[in-house]
């Protein structure tokens, strides 16, 4: 086979994977559901990591129920988020979306995609810049949340608005107003979708709803006092979610909001967090591929 045949025939079979995908995606919508699972793995930003992918579905995909991926799968690192995404989503596609939970991270989109390499990637990869629109289109019917075992999982975290006096406050009162959200949406370029992929949690923010953002215009940092609401409101426990660089995990707000980072690009620990009913364990992989573990939060 030709190299110019094996590039069209690899080309077919992402195409194939996207649209298998992407339908599954379609059965949910903006809000990927409420799941319950005695033992689930979270991952966070894993950025073409795939040695961190794959460790984790050595590792886990036969010992645990439920496998979430917090979004972020491609840009930045050595050009592997092709393979990276494709891993991921030949495991949620095998398990029609049912063991794999995958949700979109603000990585999936072009807003980032053409200045962090992903773009570049698939243009070098299949030799047809085309064929990134496949990609940017089936980013627009990604998820932006579920619920697992009682917490909010999200790639960024709890979006603002501006009520009647000008005021930001919180978006979004249940996962509900998730699930009214356009879809699909490129960029996205609803303001509640973009801060559910942008936003940060920040400690000492005491009475502040939410304060700006140094990532941009129209994305907030957010304290307790308004993650102590949305979780009053809903009933949940707590917030997982990835987006910021950090080492492996960390943790936010009187334990209530976790963050998990999987990638290695920043030069610190990729964080796989497991949790087994009331055990919680933090797993932390080395940029030598060292292992070492921590109970509890």
């Amino acid at each position: 086979m030709s190299n110019e045949q094996q590039k069209v025939e690899e080309q077919e079979n992402i195409f194939e994977l996207l649209e298998k995908a992407k339908d599954i995606f379609k059965q949910y919508g903006t809000f990927l559901g409420e799941f319950k699972a005695q033992k689930v793995v979270f991952i966070g930003d894993t950025h073409g990591a795939i040695d961190i992918t794959k460790y984790a579905f050595d590792n886990f995909y036969d010992k645990v129920d439920l496998m979430v991926f917090l979004g972020d799968y491609v840009d930045r690192y050595p050009p592997l988020g092709v393979e990276n995404l494709q891993l991921i989503l030949e495991k949620m596609v095998q398990t029609d979306g049912k063991k794999v939970l995958v949700l979109r991270g603000n990585h999936e989109s072009p807003i980032t995609n053409y200045y962090y390499g992903f773009y570049d990637e698939v243009k070098q990869k299949f030799g047809d810049e085309n064929v990134y629109e496949k990609f940017k289109d089936f980013f627009s019917y990604m998820p932006y949340a579920a619920v697992v075992n009682g917490y909010f999982c999200v790639h960024g975290g709890l979006p603002s608005k501006v009520d009647s006096d000008g005021n930001l406050v919180l978006g979004i009162n249940s996962v509900d107003d998730i699930k009214k959200l356009p879809y699909p949406d490129t960029e996205p370029s609803d303001t509640i979708a973009m801060q559910l992929l942008w936003n940060d949690p920040r400690e000492g923010l005491e009475e502040l709803t939410f304060v700006p953002n140094i990532r941009g215009e129209g994305i907030y940092y957010f304290g307790k006092k308004v993650v102590d609401q949305f979780l009053s409101q809903t009933g949940l426990k707590g917030i997982i979610r990835g987006h910021e660089a950090v080492d492996g995990f960390r943790i936010d707000i009187d334990k209530k909001i976790i963050t998990v980072f999987s990638s290695v690009y920043h030069g610190q620990s990729a964080g796989i967090l497991y949790i087994n009913g009331d055990e919680i364990k933090r797993i932390f992989i080395g940029q030598d591929k060292t292992i070492y573990e921590l109970n509890g939060l």
